[in-house]
């Protein structure tokens, strides 16, 4: 009760403030007076529920007041400065000196234009300085006639380049200006009142390796008051512009995923300098400013067919309106917002009759997947892919589901956002989403994005029993996947280890309800035939088999003569893996060292729990987590695999034939993959018998050849090519029946 009374709290807490700041900030951009009134209700029921904090003696939430002004304290109190950025940098009057890195052949030429405003440009600066990694760059900034202090303070900074003009030229001709001195193979437009965010740069970069065709990229910008001021720019079928998301939550599933977009606000944005030089820079006609970005997007896509991306993971903060004023007068340079609108619709008005005639946001921000079909996949975290099998198999899944042209949303049903994963996935294009640690469940969510979604693949019987009954009265197709069948891993479990009547019982219990939820969903899936055969006995029909993926390795394989000692692999929260490594330790590697002491043993794997790590011995070692886990496997002699209970393929096993390392295993091992005694691998289920079997192809040259050979040769069936056609035969035999269900 107390949990499910501090989640109300906490999700009612910041939807109250989120529509106080949203008012509060919106009326304030546009320099209309805040309509007090209208959030008096608001601020009250935001009191309320501080009140009702208060009794939960919560320390974060104490330490959310601390350090601040009475009237930061009071701002904050209703809510209206709940989602400020705190790191951000304070203006100041006290201008060090620093040095920025310099390159001989910068990758990324970064653009600042100046105009007055000093306190703002050097924050930036600093920010572009200390948030930077992994990229090289220079900045240029250009000077345009400022009358404070720019030009000192700027001569301070060292290997900054700077341009000072001689007349005041404006934003748009400083621009192009600046590009004619620029190094570097891409080039960023970058505003003066911004602060970049750590990684920014790198992730403004990573779409042009990964998105076939993109010419430019913009970043996800927030207002320095946390609320979200463009998740990429729309353009209607009238030709008007929006930012999509502006004064949202910048956290909202809708703006934290890498898509395609119409335009990006040029005070962020990152094009190949070949591009731009073909397109001579900004169209001087929309000079000084206003549109400049945006119909340099439109030509972008339209002259030279490549794709505009907006960026979530490139967040910047962005003080708008400090250079050219937040609303027009007759003195500052938003004046020209309306005639260049006018310019702009003129130039580009046959593509804008192309576009949806449609006014909701969402359709005109996803205009540009319009004939791809939307995949969700559920799990209870994101594919840890090199911890553990079943993970890796569903990261292999999600690139197949991306070469059959489908959108993928991967739900996490955890509060954790784990890095690097994340951000991975979100590079991958993965629409990437998480529970907040407010919410018991994404029920409401799901309900949002229904409409958008062909196919959900919800992954073990823990999901399928939490979300797949709220799917199919969604009317979403439903597939669930087994990963493997868990109650026949625990059936053998009990066998191997024994268990009480209790254990007996609770197993039989999961069993019904695993085999109730397969029978529900639309279809299943088996990792392997033998699974499928045996969810047929149980009267289960709708079964395809969709196996692990593995990948061949293409870097050099050492032969026998270059390899020592024995290698084992296997995520330690999965007890079947414990009982190996202990089984290989402690009964079979001593009759192994009766005759070659001299062997090591490797347990890799992630989270070795204590009863792992005091396994390691002067011949035994446990690395623990490893970001990289080839050179073992291409050092190692042997790969032993002693498994004694399990389910499901063996990631393992198919992971030692991707580096022609000759594996030694158990029926429970190798079941599943149709492998050949001999041919492909060495049976053992012994203790002796496994000794045997590794001193043999430590030893026999010619047996260690071949079954290095024929371990490779088995894992066809499993190759990125042959899956994904089976794949797509599921996924549209699963759309067809849903089809027919709902015509009936």
């Amino acid at each position: 009760m107390g949990n499910k009374l501090t989640r109300w709290i906490d999700n009612k807490s910041h939807s109250v403030c989120l529509i106080i700041s949203r008012i509060y900030y919106s009326h304030k951009e546009r320099g209309q007076p805040v309509p007090i009134f209208k959030i008096s209700f608001l601020v009250a029921a935001r009191l309320f529920l501080v009140i009702l904090c208060l009794f939960r003696f919560n320390k974060s939430f104490y330490l959310n007041y601390r350090n601040r002004t009475l009237y930061e304290f009071w701002m904050r109190l209703i809510g209206v400065n709940k989602f400020e950025i705190r790191e951000l940098l304070p203006l100041t009057t006290n201008y060090r000196s620093f040095s920025l890195p310099v390159w001989d052949d910068p990758h990324v030429s970064i653009i600042v234009c100046a105009y007055n405003h000093i306190a703002y440009t050097y924050n930036c600066i600093q920010t572009v300085y200390h948030h930077t990694q992994n990229v090289s760059y220079e900045v240029l900034v250009v000077n345009d006639c400022s009358t404070d202090d720019t030009s000192e303070i700027l001569a301070s900074i060292k290997n900054l380049r700077v341009l000072n003009n001689e007349t005041n030229i404006g934003f748009l001709r400083s621009c192009n200006k600046a590009l004619r001195y620029a190094k570097g193979a891409y080039v960023c437009f970058l505003n003066n009142d911004v602060q970049v965010r750590p990684g920014w740069l790198y992730n403004l970069l990573v779409p042009f390796r990964t998105v076939e065709g993109t010419g430019l990229v913009g970043a996800r910008l927030v207002y320095p008051y946390g609320l979200l001021q463009e998740a990429g720019g729309i353009v209607d079928y009238e030709g008007q512009p929006a930012n999509f998301g502006r004064f949202s939550d910048p956290n909202h599933p809708y703006y934290i995923y890498l898509r395609e977009t119409d335009y990006c606000s040029g005070a962020c944005i990152v094009l190949p300098r070949a591009d731009l030089e073909t397109l001579h820079g900004f169209d001087e006609k929309f000079s000084p400013a206003y549109y400049e970005d945006t119909d340099l997007a439109f030509r972008v896509r339209y002259q030279l067919n490549k794709k505009v991306v907006y960026q979530p993971l490139a967040e910047v903060i962005h003080f708008e309106g400090v250079s050219s004023g937040k609303t027009p007068n007759g003195n500052n340079v938003k004046r020209y917002q309306s005639s260049n609108a006018a310019l702009f619709l003129e130039k580009w008005g046959a593509v804008f009759r192309t576009f949806p005639s449609s006014n909701n946001l969402l359709v005109n921000a996803r205009k540009w997947l319009r004939n791809r079909k939307t995949i969700l996949v559920i799990e209870e975290t994101l594919p840890t892919y090199d911890q553990d099998s079943g993970s890796r198999r569903m990261f292999e899944l999600i690139k197949l589901f991306f070469r059959l042209n489908y959108e993928v949303i991967f739900l996490a049903d955890s509060k954790f956002e784990q890095e690097p994963y994340r951000t991975v996935l979100i590079n991958m294009g993965v629409w990437v989403l998480h529970r907040p640690a407010f919410k018991k469940s994404f029920d409401d969510e799901l309900r949002l994005l229904a409409p958008m979604i062909d196919l959900a693949w919800i992954c073990r019987p823990s999901m399928n029993r939490k979300y797949g009954k709220l799917i199919k009265r969604l009317g979403i197709a439903w597939i669930n996947d087994t990963i493997d069948l868990h109650f026949l891993r625990e059936e053998r479990a009990l066998r191997v280890v024994g268990g009480g009547k209790a254990d007996e019982k609770k197993m039989l219990r999961a069993k019904q309800e695993e085999l109730s939820l397969i029978r529900s969903a639309d279809t299943a899936i088996a990792i392997t035939p033998t699974e499928a055969g045996l969810l047929n006995e149980y009267g289960i029909k709708h079964i395809s088999v969709i196996p692990n993926i593995h990948r061949l390795s293409e870097t050099v394989i050492p032969g026998f003569h270059d390899r020592r000692g024995i290698c084992f692999i296997g995520g330690y929260r999965h007890i079947p893996n414990i009982d190996a490594a202990r089984w290989l330790v402690n009964d079979i590697m001593p009759l192994v060292w009766q005759k070659r002491p001299d062997i090591n043993v490797y347990l890799l794997g992630s989270a070795p729990p204590p009863e792992i790590l005091k396994l390691q011995s002067k011949n035994v070692f446990v690395p623990g987590y490893l970001d990289d886990v080839s050179p073992y496997f291409l050092s190692s002699k042997v790969f032993a695999a002693p498994l004694r209970f399990g389910a499901g393929m063996k990631g393992k096993i198919g992971q030692s034939f991707e580096y022609r390392l000759p594996v030694v295993t158990t029926n429970i091992g190798a079941e599943g993959m149709g492998l050949k005694v001999g041919k492909n691998y060495l049976l053992a289920e012994t203790a002796p018998d496994f000794a045997n079997a590794i001193l043999a192809l430590y030893e026999n040259e010619a047996l260690w050849v071949e079954l290095a050979k024929g371990g490779a040769e088995a894992l066809e069936p499993y190759l990125p090519d042959t899956v994904m056609h089976k794949l797509s035969d599921v996924l549209d035999s699963v759309q067809q029946m849903n089809r027919r269900a709902h015509c009936s």
